[in-house]
């Protein structure tokens, strides 16, 4: 866990700080942009994630599963990066073709009530092309242990212009079409400097190996993106199905309203994303070895990490609603909070069932993730299509709750069952004891007059309650040991000083 817990920090660090900066954003896109040009963007944003994974044709999954097989010491790999790049490439020309074909299909979905969307549509190809050359060059700096200058790019250079892009917006610099158009070139911007810093890195090259392609093993390659592929195709819409028909069946300003709820939400699982940004290399890695006790510790420890950092921040949203409805400043999204509610809980459930999917992804039964993700999806289809036109908002975000705890509860049956593996222990209920009375010292504290000072002051008492008693309880020895060699180093530092002086 040595490599997993320093790069896991950095990442957290620097996930957290892009969050910081996301939450700004967040909130000065309903400001500014109104509700329906929020939904407009997270629209565009939803359809570029299909058409860059569809392109990809499994590429990042790939890449992850097959390096270790075609590692080598020259720097050239016998020329696998070379050859899943020329495969995305092909990937993208064919999904394009399609995308422009069924245009008239697709557009009659969401003209009637979306009807912005229709002047943007061919804006997503741009968009998808940045984000499937940026994930491509994502995973390669994986299989090398390199995934902070990636974190960096995605959660906090983006966010950082956006913000500022959005300034010039709303100070009339640039109009509504000048925006979107510099938000898909920030994209590009981010994706040129992820490949820049992997060339730069020396443990690539870009010349070809004297035997070509020869060594590569296309038919398993193949067979594997393509499941890769349907389920990674799949497990987006999954998390965007909701984006989709929100906007087609109650139009872009409800799905706006949502859609700033799930962004908020997604502080959920940051650390989450932080962690597994190693974790699943060294997972795959570790499954290559046959070394299972790795994988099964591996799997328990990142699962009560990710529970209890989840929990404390699922609950720091709720006991500040207020402040935060007070932020946003629009009277639509008061009776809306639930959407978070239920996201937030969805998003604890997946955090918590940690490496499920993936462990079953890097065994010989990878194929039960299509199965499962495929099942997960179409239930949520079919959930949102009879929720959305009764609750609107929150039957999307029910829909996405059941749609998780199920393919996660069934992944950890499978995998406790055939493999022997399971991360829940006592320490599980012993979180959601700590969450239930922070929760309740929180949403009953005095209530101060000023709004930052509330969110400061209540904020922080919960937080000190919440890591004393899991520091106290020992829910998770590698945090306890992180907080004890923190105190080590500061205590060092006092001790030089004072010595100094």
């Amino acid at each position: 866990m040595g490599v997993v817990k320093k790069q896991a920090y950095k990442n957290t660090i620097v996930s957290y700080l892009g969050y910081i900066v996301g939450a700004v954003n967040m909130a000065l896109y309903p400001r500014f942009l109104g509700t329906e040009g929020t939904g407009l963007i997270q629209l565009l944003i939803a359809f570029s994630i299909f058409f860059s994974l569809i392109s990809a044709f499994g590429a990042p999954g790939i890449i992850v599963r097959f390096f270790p097989h075609y590692k080598t010491d020259d720097r050239l790999h016998s020329g696998f990066i070379q050859w899943i790049g020329l495969l995305s490439l092909g990937g993208f020309f064919v999904c394009t073709f399609f995308f422009l074909a069924f245009k008239p299909f697709i557009i009659s979905a969401f003209v009637k009530n979306s009807a912005l969307f229709v002047d943007y549509y061919n804006w997503v190809i741009p968009l998808g092309f940045f984000l499937l050359f940026f994930n491509f060059f994502e995973a390669v700096g994986k299989v090398a242990y390199q995934t902070i200058y990636s974190s960096f790019l995605k959660d906090v250079l983006v966010r950082v212009l956006t913000t500022c892009e959005m300034i010039l917006y709303a100070q009339g610099y640039i109009s509504f079409n000048e925006f979107v158009l510099i938000y898909i070139g920030l994209n590009g911007l981010v994706a040129m400097l992820l490949f820049t810093s992997i060339l730069k890195s020396g443990k690539f090259s870009v010349k070809l190996p004297d035997s070509r392609f020869s060594g590569i093993k296309r038919k398993d390659i193949i067979n594997y993106g393509s499941y890769t592929l349907f389920a990674g195709v799949v497990i987006a819409l999954l998390q965007k199905v909701d984006v989709l028909m929100l906007s087609s069946m109650a139009g872009l300003s409800e799905q706006g309203v949502y859609s700033t709820f799930f962004a908020i939400a997604v502080i959920i699982g940051v650390p989450a994303q932080a962690l597994n940004r190693t974790t699943y290399q060294i997972v795959s890695d570790s499954w290559k070895e046959q070394d299972f006790k790795n994988v099964n510790n591996i799997y328990s420890k990142t699962s009560i990490i990710q529970m209890t950092i989840g929990c404390l921040l699922f609950i720091g949203v709720i006991i500040n609603k207020d402040n935060l409805l007070a932020i946003l400043k629009k009277p639509e999204f008061v009776p809306q909070f639930e959407v978070f509610i239920l996201i937030g809980l969805a998003s604890l459930v997946d955090i918590t069932g940690g490496l499920n999917l993936h462990i079953i992804s890097v065994s010989d039964k990878y194929r039960l993730v299509t199965f499962l993700t495929v099942t997960s999806s179409l239930c949520c289809v079919i959930m949102n299509y009879f929720f959305i036109p009764v609750m609107g908002g929150k039957g999307a975000a029910l829909a996405y709750l059941i749609s998780l705890t199920a393919i996660n509860f069934y992944s950890w049956l499978f995998i406790k069952q055939n493999f022997k593996m399971q991360p829940f222990t006592l320490k599980h209920v012993t979180v959601i004891a700590i969450s239930s009375v922070c929760y309740l010292v929180g949403h009953y504290f005095w209530r101060m007059p000023e709004l930052y000072l509330d969110i400061l002051v209540r904020s922080s008492v919960v937080a000190l309650i919440f890591g004393s008693l899991t520091y106290i309880f020992r829910v998770s020895p590698d945090i306890n040991e992180k907080v004890d060699d923190t105190f080590r180093k500061i205590k060092g530092r006092f001790f030089v000083k004072n010595l100094s002086v």
